[in-house]
């Protein structure tokens, strides 16, 4: 019945078998009212679909996942319930906010990735972005190694991303929101800013090694985040900040848009470490500085800039 050949089946995905992981491997939660579900994020086991499941029972593993997925027939095993917190991304935001799905076998060898792998993977991801509102884009369906300060590689360069984006959205082409850019304020040749702006390490929820901030001031002084768009269309803008008690809540980021600079304001003391979205816009092709953060804030405490990211929708 393609449910891993357990008798239990979970009460949050139909299709898979329910075998509940080691308490001591995940933190117990309510989401989505104790946090959003944002993220869906793509493993490779390194091991064996039954190795795996025994793992997660073992007080011992300190690891986790929601779903795991056979290579032979696609059967799948849920472990952690979707409301709890497994232990899988190695960055407790995105742990918090993401589901994780660890697939069967070995990332240096492709003959794992099997269509029937592929095709039930796709089916559980896609259910879940509809029951939770997450885009199917990969700008939310990720693998693990985009996880900022991910250590792992995984599902590494055999996985087929192309594929299985066309399978999760039912088209047959891919998506173009499979172009996105980072910008952080250490990104070569892409980040510009006045001797007005310093430079901290204050928080750990930047982005990168470090970030930038400054006085809020009467003038605008912006530091600019240079982006390479590849063609006039929609793109999405997310931001990245730390949030501390005392920067500015009101940061105005301004978007440089085919129809002009939009201007959009951040409360900086909160929803920090994570990207932020700002709206979709519309920006010409080109490379040119499309994203700035103003000091011209009616508020008081420091404004941040630290890494922007620019997603086609």
């Amino acid at each position: 019945m393609g449910t891993g050949d357990f008798g239990t089946l979970s009460t949050d995905y139909g299709p898979a078998a329910w075998v509940p992981a080691n308490s001591s491997n995940y933190t117990v939660s309510s989401r989505e009212s104790a946090y959003p579900i944002n993220y869906i994020v793509i493993h490779t086991m390194q091991g064996s679909y039954a190795g795996s499941i025994s793992w997660f029972q073992n007080a011992a593993a300190g690891t986790s996942a929601h779903y795991l997925l056979r290579s032979s027939d696609g059967a799948v095993t849920q472990m952690v319930r979707d409301k709890d917190i497994a232990w899988h991304a190695g960055n407790w935001t995105y742990n918090t906010q993401s589901i994780g799905i660890e697939h069967e076998g070995y990332v240096d060898n492709a003959s794992w990735y099997t269509d029937a792998m592929y095709r039930s993977s796709a089916a559980l991801t896609r259910f879940l972005c509809d029951k939770y509102g997450i885009p199917k884009t990969r700008n939310n369906i990720i693998g693990h190694n985009q996880v900022p300060g991910a250590t792992h590689t995984d599902p590494g360069p055999n996985w087929n991303w192309t594929y299985y984006m066309q399978l999760v959205t039912g088209g047959t082409t891919p998506p173009p929101t499979a172009w996105s850019t980072v910008v952080d304020n250490t990104t070569a040749g892409r980040f510009t800013a006045s001797a007005n702006w310093s430079t901290s390490t204050y928080s750990a929820q930047r982005y990168g090694a470090d970030y930038r901030y400054a006085n809020p001031v009467a003038a605008s002084d912006a530091a600019w985040y240079k982006v390479n768009i590849p063609a006039t269309a929609t793109y999405r803008v997310e931001v990245w900040y730390p949030a501390v008690a005392g920067y500015n809540t009101s940061t105005p980021y301004i978007v440089a848009t085919t129809s002009g600079n939009q201007t959009v304001s951040v409360n900086q003391t909160a929803n920090g470490g994570t990207w932020r979205s700002l709206g979709t816009f519309t920006l010409a092709a080109g490379d040119a500085n499309k994203v700035g953060v103003s000091r011209w804030s009616g508020s008081t405490g420091y404004v941040i800039a630290d890494a922007i990211r620019v997603t086609r929708v």
